[in-house]
């Protein structure tokens, strides 16, 4: 906020809104080269991300590829279920979820590493209470703290609300040595989708009769959603004042 001095010698408000580049990381205000990289890594991810959502429907009869792209327990629980028929083999499977899941967590340790709590604050800033966890155990940096961070990375690759991503920025922060990092997440990727996939192969007449249902109907269900997020993008920024 800045001030103005009228005639009479007093002060007046002039600019009450502040510099908009303050509430800003400064790797995006004052990017450096590196800086440069890491952001188009991250965009690259993120329209990587929007691209797979309407492939989806295809991929579920794909598992090979579901699992190089997407990598994640679903695409177990499919895959295994594929390989129960005889369509494929369950450890080449296995082995494409490890490269699918675990494809973009160097970035996001670089990430961490390079950006510190900055990027961290950007990427939770609509998940509060992840937020204030994370940054209370990056202000406690100690043993315990590297040691839970560690303890966190499997359950990013199981259904709950952990984020992945994330925990693998935190462990660059906290310049967790980066082959232990992958390790975890490769022997965790490996543990969780083999569950998953033994359990597709268990089941696999019932996960197919699913997926054929699934198949049907995601695809025109997701470009509808994508369509309604579109369309309420454009309404709201029609509604902004010029």
């Amino acid at each position: 906020m800045t001030q103005t001095h009228d005639e009479t010698g007093g002060s007046t408000r002039a600019d009450t809104t502040g510099n908009p580049e303050d509430n800003l990381p400064r790797f995006i205000t004052h990017p450096e080269k590196a800086d440069k990289w890491l952001l188009f890594a991250l965009f690259a991810m993120g329209a990587f991300s929007l691209a797979m959502i309407p492939l989806r429907a295809w991929m579920l009869s794909h598992p090979a590829v579901y699992t190089l792209a997407v990598g994640g327990y679903t695409s177990a629980v499919v895959s295994g279920a594929n390989a129960s028929v005889g369509n494929g083999h369950w450890l080449i499977f296995l082995l494409g979820t490890v490269i699918g899941a675990t494809k973009f967590l160097p970035i996001y340790w670089l990430m961490g590493k390079r950006w510190g709590m900055e990027f961290i604050d950007m990427s939770l800033q609509y998940m509060p209470r992840a937020h204030r966890f994370f940054h209370r155990a990056v202000e406690k940096e100690t043993g315990k703290t590297r040691a839970l961070t560690l303890s966190l990375i499997p359950l990013g690759f199981a259904p709950g609300p952990v984020p992945g991503t994330i925990v693998n920025a935190v462990a660059g922060l906290l310049r967790i040595r980066f082959w232990l990092v992958m390790l975890i997440n490769v022997i965790s990727v490996l543990v969780i989708n083999g569950i998953m996939m033994w359990l597709g192969f268990r089941y696999g007449d019932a996960v197919l009769d699913v997926v054929e249902v699934v198949n049907r109907y995601l695809l025109w269900i997701t470009l509808g959603l994508l369509a309604l997020v579109f369309f309420r993008a454009w309404r709201q920024n029609r509604k902004k004042p010029a």
